[in-house]
């Protein structure tokens, strides 16, 4: 049975070695043309705190790096819904929408590398409470900006493994 599952796992890693698998989180997934996320400074456009939010969860995940020859312009826009309208014509539910359009620019001669946007929605509940309201839009700003965030990441990354490849 250990036999079995040893070759099982070889022939797994020998298949995906074969077929040009790169994870697209390793440290080294962004070579080629220079473009990885150490090489990308965050700029916002706007100093909402959801926009703050989105920047530090960037940062987070790409480091907070100076002097870079890349820059990731950030414009986002946020707006709140109701959802659910109780018998007392007030919200119990809100949905929080997101649209971000960002842009990867070259420091130096300022032309825009590559442009493209992301949209990320979250809905919390809004209890009686008006505290409890307003924690539960916090939470629910803290949870777009790291959705959002993640998905910029992830268009980057698809972005470098279309350029690489070419």
């Amino acid at each position: 049975m250990k036999l079995i599952r040893t070759a099982t796992i070889l022939t797994a890693a020998l298949i995906l070695t074969a077929c040009g698998f790169k994870p697209m989180h390793a440290p080294n997934a962004f070579g080629g043309n220079d473009i990885s996320m150490k090489n990308i400074t965050v700029k916002m456009q706007a100093n909402e705190k959801i926009d703050f939010l989105l920047a530090q969860a960037l940062r987070d995940r790409m480091g907070d790096n100076r002097a870079t020859p890349y820059v990731l312009r950030i414009i986002s826009k946020s707006n709140r819904r109701s959802l659910g309208i109780g018998a007392d014509d007030v919200a119990s539910r809100y949905d929080l929408v997101m649209n971000t359009n960002f842009e990867l620019v070259d420091a130096k001669t300022g032309d825009i590398v590559y442009r493209d946007d992301v949209q990320a929605t979250s809905t919390y509940g809004a209890p009686r409470d008006p505290y409890g309201t307003i924690a539960a839009q916090a939470n629910a700003e803290e949870q777009i900006s790291s959705e959002v965030a993640d998905r910029i990441i992830a268009k980057l990354a698809s972005y470098q493994a279309r350029t690489e490849s070419k």
